[in-house]
């Protein structure tokens, strides 16, 4: 699908802002664009945005929405507990990870599909239609409280928004996509997408640098201006729709200043940060966390979160993420189900033991997908390196946040410590 994107020479800069941005960490480098000038242009932007999306709902409805979600997680709760005692590791989910499409508009350098593919080199034949995203949607939440959007890019889909709607008529919450947020100055102009701020609780922008010249060669992309700007029209914008910003940084050698500027800025900004380290498949790259830009990172990092800076993770879980320090994976707790509707069980990562497929639309309920799944795969002590095992020792942010549920399922003092800090 082609698709037309304005460069940032189109719209011009209104001036000085009225107010000024809270920048103390972050220092402005004659590598970036000025931020004050995108901001003037990101207050113009949304409020072109304004004139389209829908506004949220009223309190009682997101309450009752939130509420439906959190009867599955308690029932999930209490029900992962009972199998773990048995020893059982096919653990009902916390979320679904859903990867809409494999089409991407982008070649990040480090991304892939686990196996060293480029989403753009990928096929996309067999992409769900809009009806049987739906059925997905619609049997997943039989037993599954939140959902992951993701890709590709998952916003090249135009029938997006449809889905979110439905998926918010069924409860789901929080609903989270993860976007390079690219043409979002576009998408979110128009009639068809006028739900999207409505009906998101979190949207997560990537974002690695804000050197626009090192993003476009990292991105394989002419105008990363954009993603900045439209960070910003977002950042204006989320507390009258309601939805969480999120900025995910991917923190690679020789890179990491940039990922600290990042840091600086998202922390000035008020957005939440969340990073990982660049991984080689499902494992960090050798030899980053000995670098020493990279525990200065890191470092800075742990001490915002005890200043109070908005953080996606614990302290606990952000500090055993950047350090690679040894965790619990129990991966049916985040099911990937890919573009046509198969669920890898129980891992899509893993290493030494390909995964099973279970097409999700074959079943009624997630019972009988993870029944199915089981007989083709048993997860139980499926994490570790023996030739029956994963064999990935993943360092991934998602493998991190079940780990801090897991544990928080043998102490439940820590995981609803980790879920009042997020609704805060």
């Amino acid at each position: 699908m082609e698709i037309t994107l304005p460069t940032i020479r189109q719209i011009k800069p209104s001036g000085t802002t009225t107010k000024k941005l809270p920048f103390s960490h972050y220092k402005q480098s004659p590598d970036h664009p000025n931020i004050e000038d995108l901001q003037n242009q990101a207050d113009a932007l949304s409020k072109d945005f304004e004139k389209v999306q829908q506004l949220p709902d009223k309190l009682l409805p997101r309450i009752t929405k939130q509420v439906h979600s959190y009867i599955t997680f308690i029932k999930n709760w209490f029900a992962n507990k009972r199998l773990d005692r048995k020893g059982r590791h096919d653990l009902y989910p916390l979320y679904l990870l859903w990867t809409v499409t494999r089409t991407c508009n982008f070649r990040c350098d480090y991304c892939c599909d686990h196996k060293g593919n480029k989403y753009p080199d990928l096929p996309n034949k067999g992409v769900l239609d809009t009806n049987q995203g739906k059925k997905l949607l619609d049997i997943m939440r039989t037993n599954t409280p939140a959902i992951y959007y993701a890709g590709g890019e998952p916003t090249i889909r135009r029938d997006l928004p449809q889905l979110i709607r439905h998926a918010k008529n069924l409860n789901y919450y929080p609903q989270i996509i993860n976007t390079n947020g690219s043409i979002l100055q576009n998408l979110l102009k128009k009639e068809s997408w006028s739900n999207f701020l409505a009906d998101m609780d979190i949207v997560i922008v990537s974002l690695d640098s804000l050197n626009v010249d090192k993003l476009d060669k990292m991105y394989v992309y002419n105008n990363s201006t954009n993603i900045i700007r439209n960070i910003l029209a977002l950042r204006n914008l989320r507390k009258k729709y309601k939805f969480k910003l999120f900025i995910n940084c991917v923190v690679q050698p020789g890179n990491i200043q940039d990922a600290i500027d990042v840091l600086n800025w998202t922390n000035d900004l008020g957005i939440t940060f969340v990073g990982v380290p660049v991984n080689d498949g499902p494992k960090a790259r050798k030899g980053i966390m000995d670098d020493h830009e990279y525990l200065k990172f890191v470092n800075t990092l742990l001490q915002r979160h005890k200043q109070g800076h908005k953080f996606g993770g614990s302290f606990s879980m952000d500090k055993k993420l950047y350090n690679g320090l040894p965790l619990d994976c129990r991966n049916t707790l985040k099911p990937h189900v890919d573009f046509d509707g198969r669920l890898s069980w129980p891992c899509k990562a893993c290493v030494n033991v390909k995964p099973a497929m279970v097409n999700v639309l074959e079943h009624k309920n997630v019972d009988g997908v993870w029944a199915a799944g089981r007989k083709l795969v048993n997860p139980d002590n499926f994490q570790g390196g023996a030739a029956n095992q994963c064999g990935a020792n993943c360092n991934w942010a998602q493998n991190y946040s079940t780990d801090a549920y897991y544990q928080g399922i043998k102490n439940p003092s820590l995981v609803f410590r980790d879920i009042i800090n997020f609704l805060k």
